[in-house]
């Protein structure tokens, strides 16, 4: 399958993933919201990762990072949803969709990365079209559908995301080059489970779910998993930077959706801002992939 038509169904599963998660972590709490969800992901995987080689999981060094891979992208999962269910989504998208920026900046102190000129440019660009949107956003009036408690803040958390996905994307990818993609992305699903109801459970924060969130949270479980395994089809394919690529819109679909659907408030600045981050980001992709 052609891998830009991967990367775009990637960026379709996780846009509309993004933009559900507004609703289910008002309605429930963003950590219910993702226990429920790598739940159901794990159970996803389940016939995927039994079907391959489960044994190289146990080896010491690939079981560590695995852990550690998990924990780091469960927290990261926290605050991207805090800054969705919390910030207007025109706002907080942009920021988390930079993340291409930390991961670069990472691998280039690992010296794993030689700084470019196209790979300054690309990191400029991403950095000036947040730096855009805030500015254009931030005489904007939302009301409560759109943004709840401080914008500041709820970038501030969805900052913080970006930067906990981009260490989290690396131990993962260590994790992957061990075992399995299947594999690790169901251990990392289970150990993230566990970890959220180890958390709520003292608590008690569990919320009855009705018949109709339960769905939803299924479908939002499945789809998340389904961007995963296309790109990991395309990677499979050796293609796994165009699809990677193409998957870097994915903030366009979650913000496009608040503006069709909650009608929320985004200035032409503000698109224009959200495109230079979208070019930034998909260019670092590429250019570190």
């Amino acid at each position: 399958m052609n891998p830009g038509f991967l990367g775009l169904i990637a960026a379709l599963c996780w846009g509309v993933g993004d933009f559900a998660v507004r609703f289910t972590s008002r309605a429930i709490g963003p950590m219910q919201t993702l226990m429920v969800m790598a739940g159901v992901s794990a159970l996803a995987l389940t016939p995927l990762a039994l079907a391959g080689d489960i044994g190289l999981l146990w080896v010491p060094e690939t079981l560590a990072l695995t852990i550690i891979a998990a924990l780091t992208t469960t927290g990261g999962g926290v605050l991207l949803f805090k800054s969705l269910a919390q910030g207007p989504l025109g706002m907080v998208v942009p920021v988390t969709s930079s993340y291409p920026v930390p991961l670069v900046l990472i691998v280039m102190a690992m010296g794993e990365l030689t700084l470019t000129f196209a790979l300054a440019l690309a990191i400029a660009a991403t950095i000036g079209g947040v730096w855009v949107v805030a500015r254009a956003g931030r005489h904007v009036q939302y009301h409560d559908d759109h943004a709840r408690g401080s914008v500041g803040r709820s970038m501030l958390l969805a900052g913080s995301a970006a930067v906990v996905f981009a260490i989290a994307i690396l131990l993962t990818h260590a994790a992957v080059s061990r075992a399995g993609e299947a594999e690790v992305l169901w251990l990392s699903r289970i150990i993230g489970f566990v970890t959220l109801g180890l958390v709520l459970i003292p608590k008690r924060k569990f919320p009855a779910l009705s018949l109709r969130m339960a769905a939803l949270l299924t479908v939002m479980g499945v789809i998340d998993i389904i961007g995963f395994l296309a790109l990991f089809t395309a990677q499979g394919a050796g293609d796994t930077a165009i699809a990677s690529v193409a998957s870097a819109a994915y903030g366009v679909v979650t913000v496009g959706l608040g503006r069709l659907v909650l009608k929320e408030p985004v200035k032409p600045l503000q698109w224009f801002g959200f495109a230079m981050v979208v070019s930034g980001a998909a260019t670092l992709t590429l250019l570190s992939g």
